[in-house]
């Protein structure tokens, strides 16, 4: 592997698809789990689940183009002051946030026990009708949560502690 300047940035579609990824997982997590661990009224429970299954169900094909995207194009060169363990390591940790991404989306669809409506488009019928099934996916769903969180939170230290190191991470994503 050949380790040039920090100036390399990813392409403007991996730029795009890598912001709005952030932006519908993070809503779609961190309201997740504001309905999980707190006490929230049913009218609210009842619109940020509607608004969330409508947001991530669209999001899907972008997820799909991302992943097609990250694969076919070449990212820039790794940052030179970065040792080829830490290159490999954040490598393999971007390859577990999209497994994990993965897993969410799947479950999160397999869990479903009922029909859903698409911002008010189009309705999907549950795809599972095993009611035992569709609790073993929304426990997958739970934990793969979690562990994405946890990901997440270990991908946004390492981009500050780099930027605070003196390595231009973000800048590649902006």
């Amino acid at each position: 592997m050949t380790y040039t300047t920090s100036t390399d940035k990813f392409d403007r579609t991996a730029r795009a698809l890598h912001w709005i990824s952030a932006a519908v997982i993070l809503w779609a997590m961190l309201s997740g789990f504001y309905m999980a661990l707190f006490e929230v009224d049913s009218t609210t429970k009842r619109t940020l689940s509607t608004f969330n299954v409508s947001l991530t169900f669209v999001y899907f094909p972008l997820f799909l183009w991302r992943l097609v995207h990250r694969i076919t194009c070449t990212p820039p060169t790794q940052l030179e002051q970065l040792s080829l363990r830490h290159a490999n390591l954040a490598c393999a940790a971007h390859k577990f946030i999209y497994l994990l991404t993965t897993i969410v989306m799947c479950s999160g669809v397999l869990m479903m026990q009922r029909s859903f409506c698409v911002f008010g488009l189009f309705t999907v019928p549950p795809l599972l009708s095993n009611t035992s099934l569709q609790d073993v996916f929304a426990r997958m769903h739970v934990l793969s949560n979690v562990l994405l969180l946890s990901m997440i939170t270990l991908h946004i230290v390492a981009v500050i502690k780099h930027q605070l190191d003196g390595r231009a991470i973000l800048q590649r994503m902006l």
